[in-house]
Order: C-alpha cells, then structure tokens, then sequence
C-alpha cells in the first residue's frame, strides 16, 4: 500500500527486537499524518492478527508440544545422592508429595538453619486445612509466586514435579507456555544478555515460537529456581529496568525487571529460595508467599514404603525412627529423610548405636559410600583417600566464595577425576553456549558442600582462610551456620575414632585449639546475651561432658531470639540448661514462633530466670496459661517478664492479671504493641489491690483510641496510676531499662534483623520527639547505626540502614 517507503522499511528492519521495531513502525506512521494512520489502523484490523496461538494446532501447536515433550523428558528422573553413573529413579517412584502453606515468615529470619520449620511442621499435622495444592499456586493471573523452605526441604523437586505435570497435562491448565530456569545455571553468566537468549540457552527449539509467547505473555508462566545459589543475589534489588525482551543488560536487572513485572508484564513468574536469600527479593513485588514445611508424618511413612519397597520392612524402619526424636525431626526434611534410609538400610536398621547428631548422619553416610568403593583402585591404594581429600578441598573453596556450581577447570585445578566415587556426590547438568555444550558441576546437595568442607577444615592441618577467626564469622554471620555444626560434630571423639577407620585423623591440637574457641564464644555470648545457639548446636554436636563442665561464665544471659525454634533447637536448648552452669539472668526467646508446648518444654528451667523476653510471638491460649501457672508458683523468681507484640488482648490480660494477685516476685511487666482496649487496661489495673511488688507494667503501641489515656489516668486509682504506663512521657529513669534494651538488642542483631526491629519502633510506636530524652536515645542509635553502615558490605542492605538513619534523624 506504499504507507512507508522501503528507507522507512530498512531502518525498522534493523532495530533490534521486536518491540522496537513496532515502536519505530508506530512513529514513522504517526509523522506521516492522520490519512496514512487510518489507512494503518484499517490495514491492521483486517489482518485479524498474525498467527494462530491455539496450543493444538498450527506451527505454534506443534512447537508447544515438542516443548512440553523436552520438558517431560528433562523432568522424569530423580538423581539419588549415591547414584552411580547412569543410574536414575523416575520421578514418580520417589517423589513424595509435600506439605505447602500459605503465608511467610518474618523476612527478618534470614539465618541458614538446616532445621528451621520443624516446630510449625508438627503443629500443622493437626491443622492441614492450610495446606494448599501446587496446582493450586496461581490463583490469579499475572502473579508472582513465592515458595521458600530450608535446606533440602524440597522445592527443587517441587518444580521439577510440577513442570513434569504441566508437561504431561495435568496442571496448571491456564498457562500454554512454561520456561524453567535454574539460577545454578545462571551463574555462568557474567555478560550481558538479553532476556531472549537466556531463554533459547537451553531452549533453542523455542526460537520460532518466542516472539508469539511473548506476545501472549498473560499465557507465560517463567519458573526461576534456586535465588539463594545466585552469585548476584544480593545485587538483584536494584534501579535500572529492562523493558524488552531482547534488551541486552546485565542479568541481576533481567531479574528484578522480570519480579517487578516490568518485562513481561503480563507473565506469572514461580520463584523458590532458601529463608537465608529473602532479605535480598523485592518482596512488595510478590503476590503470594508459599513455606514448604516438608514431609508430615504420613508422608515420611509413604517415603519409607517407596524406597524400602517392602511394607514389613518399611514398617519396621519407620517404628524405630520415630522413637528416635531427634532423627525423626531430621525425616521432616526430605532430602535428610532419603540419607537416614540410606544409613539404616546400610546398618541393618537395628536400634543399636544409634546416630545422635546431624554430623553422625553424614559421616556414617559417607562410611557407607567410602565402604561400597573400598575395593582397589587403578590409581594405588591411597587413591580413594586422596579423591576425597580433593573433593573436600574444593568444597571448602567454593564454600568461602558462595559458589554452589563449578566447571571442568575447578574439577582439574584440585585434581579430581570423574568415576562412581566423585559421583557419588557430584551432580551434572549441561549447558549449551555459543559454540559448544559444557558440562557444569555442583554438590548433589548443599548440605553435602557443607559436610565435606568441614571434613577438609578437620583434615587440613592449617587451612586458609581459618574460618574459625571471628572476623571472618563475623563477615558471614549465619551463612556458615551448618558448616560450624559439622566441624563441630566430626572434631568430636565418636566421629574421629569412625572415621579414623578409612582416614588419616590426628588432630587433637586442632581439637583443643576448637574447644577453646567454643568455650570462649559460649561463655561471651552468655556473658554479653549474643545469640548463642548457633554455639549450642556445636557444643551438642560433641556430646562431651566433660567439655560442659568448663563453660564456667560470670552470668548466664542467654539469647535465642529471632530464630525459629525447632524441637532439635528446644532439645539443644535443654542439653545446656541441663549443665547446670548457673542461675539464668536473662532469657530470651524474642521472635522464636514458640508455643505453649515450647514454653511447656522448657517451664522446669523457666523457674530458675530473672528476666524472660518472650516478644513478638504469637503466643496461644497454652503458652498463656504456662507463664500463669509460672506466675503463681512459689518458687518462680522472674521480676522482668516481656511480652512486647504478642497480640495479648483483654481476655489474656485478665487471665495474667489473676495469676499477678498470687504473685510476689515480678517487678516489671512490658507488653508493648498489644491488642488490649481501655477496657482491658482498666480492669487490668485492679492487680495493684493485692500486688505491692509489681511496680510498672508498661502499654505503649495499644489500642487505645484517642483520648483513652487522659480517661485512664481520672479513672485509675493513685496505686494503680503509678503501675499503669500506657504512653511515652518525660521521666527518662522510667524508660531507661527500655532504652538499653533497645540498644542491647541492636547490638546484638544483625543488620537484617536490626532493620526489622527498628521498624516496629519508628515511625509505628515511636515515642515524641518533643521529649528530651528521645533525643539523646535516637543520637545514640543514630552513631550505631552509622558504625553498621560503614561495615555493611552489602549495598542494598547499607542503603536501607541509611534510610532508616534518615527517618531517626527527624528525632534527633
């Protein structure tokens, strides 16, 4: 129709990507004026669009299927951890189907825990009406999905389960369209790239069809796995957005652009991670958060069954395991579920000897693989030995560089060669770059990564870096959390004299040189109140009395918080509080997710505190009545007692105020941001008619409406009006211990946690600036704030402590 000329036509031609190209062909129409627009516009219209994009028919048909037959075949087989070359387990004889949540924790619970889950897992045994369906994910279209789980908990299987699904048929019927990524394989990418040709990498049959599938992007669902194994992770929250598909920009963009819907707008995108990466996802972009909370019960019992396949047997297994508590905790994880069959099956199942540790799974796990390739080697008869000493060297190596995934070089630089033993924990994938297919390597499991690194830091008479100097603890606070178990677990003198039996260990300077440097971080964090239970986990791992004996501090502060407590973190809990070191000062169990059956578990201990922090927990009907009972007791010796954000409403505060009437110890009681109204308040105060020994019980983010303070103050009586604090004011002793608990917890936390915990004060709850006191109090968090940001190596975290330093300042 001559609308353009053929210049016009060639310089469209050649701009890249075909959203450019439209652009530059909708600006040459509109300079040509509103005769040649219409004639456009009509043009279009009677095209009636440019392909049929039904999924059974046409060219697009028949590049969909062969697409959902690749994806079929990639996804139908499992690889076992102690597979020999070749050998695979389809998917559906081993898979297992998971227990999946909605909601999400607490972004401010970022630590890598191996364990983290376990309490919330067993309480939704009983309440599986949360649970939801993996084809029930997208409920809504665009939507971004969010699945997090710890450590081998199973969300790779999870996607690798519901691709197979897709692929197959039977789910997820509303997308046409599936492109799985993983972020292992991502990590081999440090050029810029355009969204297309990260696609077409693994996915070069999709070339004919991606410009359709990104044009009917509200079909596309894009599956991202693994964030926490990106190397770029921490940098994905960026300012720069990619727009187009064929944009070519650096990939942590590619990424944020893609979550934040501003390539593909109209895409669903399924991402999983670990709880550790969370801090570094724009979680205001996420529809929907999902928490695998692993195997139930049923499920560890039907796992059972699918690998023993015998029912007597699997039976029988199945009996012993769970009589053993700490090593059915461990089946909740999936991944540790099949390494347990795999040693019992190896011991004969009998219930002698039982492994008591994590770190005694793994070494009678890798005993049983150093035992099946005993026989001789080629290479000599230290061959097997020196194999593994390499593997474990790189696992250290890469350890120390968050790298999860290494190529052929990696392999020849710590001179390791492919046979049934390296394969045995290494996994394959194959990547396809411009010019030819390259293999990539990884850990079958990071957990493994993590064992054999410790193996080499025991083995290694003086590994570099040490990663026991504490400034190097410090640097990665909580990523090396399982490695320090591990290390741990095989200094101690059962592992040693197991696996003395197939390597070279003689180490005891090592060992002294470990005690002393868990003695003395055990005996400073219960002297400073530093989160402590990292080092209890490692003091539990070498199960050494005598070890126990020499942890003598000046004062028991034990911290706990902002973890999410386990039944193996409550019973690492109990083995150092069954030591007897001491009176507890002070502890705390802030921000755990403990329960009333927690609190129940520990209540013989809870007798001999001073000071118990039990905040921003969800505390139930349970938990209330066990601090109600403590309260009453005659020997509970508790004056300072925290229930700061717990959502204590008027019914909790008057069963409280009861068990108060009988009490004779508490002198302090701080219930900041509860869910109590005048009335609560009110006819909380009537504990002053009977208790003389309680001297303030402080309110402050209530819900008191405006006015209700002044109405408290005529209606309280004078004893009860010098009890009840319900809003800031300007005696400065008053809020003085609040203030240094303020601090004390910053201090403490760290800078995720900080963050979070700051933000609950400021702007929320936040006492007036008029107040003299609140200035000094907010210079003060002001300089400690900026000592953090100086330290921060992270940028986005640095940029969010300068945030927070900005919205302080407006106190100062």
């Amino acid at each position: 129709m001559d609308l353009i000329t053929k210049d016009d036509y060639e310089d469209v031609k050649y701009v890249p990507g075909p959203r450019r190209r439209v652009r530059a062909l909708l600006d040459i129409i509109d300079c040509r004026g509103d005769l040649v627009a219409d004639a456009f516009s009509s043009l279009f219209s009677k095209s009636g669009g440019v392909a049929d994009t039904d999924t059974g028919s046409g060219e697009y048909g028949t590049l969909v299927k062969k697409h959902r037959q690749v994806l079929l075949r990639r996804n139908q087989s499992m690889m076992p951890y102690n597979s020999r070359v070749g050998e695979k387990v389809h998917l559906l004889d081993l898979f297992t189907d998971l227990l999946l949540v909605s909601g999400h924790h607490s972004t401010e619970l970022k630590r890598h825990q191996l364990l983290s889950l376990g309490q919330q897992r067993i309480q939704l045994q009983e309440g599986c009406q949360l649970a939801i369906l993996p084809q029930q994910l997208f409920q809504q279209s665009p939507s971004r999905v969010l699945v997090t789980g710890v450590a081998g908990i199973g969300k790779t299987a999870l996607l690798q389960k519901l691709v197979y699904d897709w692929a197959g048929g039977q789910c997820l019927h509303n997308f046409q369209v599936v492109l799985q990524l993983a972020f292992r394989d991502l990590n081999l990418i440090d050029q810029p790239v355009s969204f297309r040709n990260l696609v077409l990498r693994k996915n070069g049959h999709l070339a004919k069809l991606l410009d359709l599938v990104f044009e009917e992007a509200q079909k596309l669902l894009v599956v991202l796995d693994g964030f926490d194994e990106f190397k770029f992770c921490s940098i994905v929250d960026g300012d720069r957005y990619v727009m187009d598909p064929d944009e070519e920009a650096q990939l942590p963009d590619i990424i944020n652009s893609l979550l934040r819907g501003e390539l593909l707008p109209e895409a669903s995108v399924l991402l999983t991670t670990r709880p550790t990466a969370v801090t570094y996802i724009p979680v205001e972009t996420i529809d929907r958060f999902v928490v695998i909370t692993g195997f139930s019960e049923k499920e560890i019992r039907n796992f059972f069954l699918k690998y023993y396949r015998d029912e007597g047997l699997s039976s029988r297994v199945f009996q012993l395991v769970k009589e053993n508590h700490f090593l059915f905790t461990l089946c909740f994880i999936p991944a540790f579920c099949y390494i347990v069959c795999s040693v019992l099956k190896e011991q004969g199942a009998t219930g002698h000897n039982q492994p008591k540790t994590m770190t005694d799974i793994y070494s009678r796990y890798l005993t049983m693989l150093l035992k099946h390739h005993a026989r001789p080697q080629p290479q000599g008869p230290g061959a097997l030995t020196q194999m593994l000493h390499n593997l474990c060297r790189l696992a250290y190596s890469k350890l120390l560089q968050h790298d999860t995934l290494f190529c052929q070089h990696d392999l020849q630089a710590h001179h390791i060669q492919l046979n049934t033993f390296v394969n045995s924990f290494l996994d394959r994938t194959c990547v396809q770059e411009p010019d030819c297919v390259e293999g990539i390597f990884s850990f079958a499991h990071f957990t493994i990564q993590e064992f054999l690194a410790a193996l080499h830091y025991v083995l290694e008479p003086q590994p570099f870096p040490d990663v026991l100097d504490m400034d190097t603890c410090r640097m990665d606070l909580g990523y090396l959390d399982i490695f320090h178990r591990f290390v741990s677990g095989l200094l101690s003198e059962r592992n040693q004299s197991l696996l003395s039996k197939h390597l070279e260990l003689g180490n005891v300077t090592k060992l002294e040189d470990y005690h002393m440097w868990l003695l003395e971080g055990i005996t400073e964090s219960c002297e400073k109140g530093s989160s402590i239970l990292n080092l209890l986990h490692c003091l539990f791992e070498q199960q050494n009395h005598s070890l126990a004996e020499r942890i003598t501090p000046r004062s028991l502060h034990i911290h706990v918080g902002d973890n999410v407590l386990c039944p193996v973190d409550l019973s690492v809990l109990q083995y150092f509080l069954d030591l007897q070191i001491g009176d507890v000062v002070e502890l705390d169990v802030t921000a755990t997710n403990i329960s009333g059956e927690g609190l129940r578990t520990l209540q013989p201990y809870l007798q001999q505190c001073e000071s118990l922090w039990c905040g921003e927990n969800k505390l139930d009907s349970e938990a209330i009545s066990c601090l109600c009972e403590l309260l009453k007791s005659r020997n509970y010796r508790l004056k300072l007692l925290g229930l700061g954000w717990t959502d204590i409403g008027n019914e909790e505060l008057m069963e409280l105020c009861s068990a108060l009437k009988e009490n004779r110890t508490l002198q302090e009681l701080w219930i900041e941001g509860c869910s109590a109204d005048y009335d609560g308040i009110l006819d909380f105060a009537s504990v002053s008619s009977t208790n003389s020994t309680l001297k303030k019980v402080v309110f402050i983010g209530h819900s008191l409406e405006e006015g209700d303070t002044e109405r408290l103050k005529q209606e309280l009586s004078p004893a009860a009006l010098g009890l009840i604090v319900a809003g800031f004011c300007d005696d400065r002793q008053l809020w003085q211990g609040w203030c240094d608990w303020v601090r004390q917890r910053c201090y403490t936390c760290t800078d995720d946690k900080l963050l979070h915990f700051l933000h609950k004060i400021f702007p929320c709850h936040r006492p007036s600036s008029r107040l003299w006191w609140v200035q000094q109090w907010c210079t003060a968090l002001q300089e400690l704030l900026q000592e953090r940001i100086d330290r921060c190596r992270l940028a986005e975290t640095r940029r969010k402590l300068q945030k927070l330093q900005g919205t302080i300042s407006l106190h100062c």
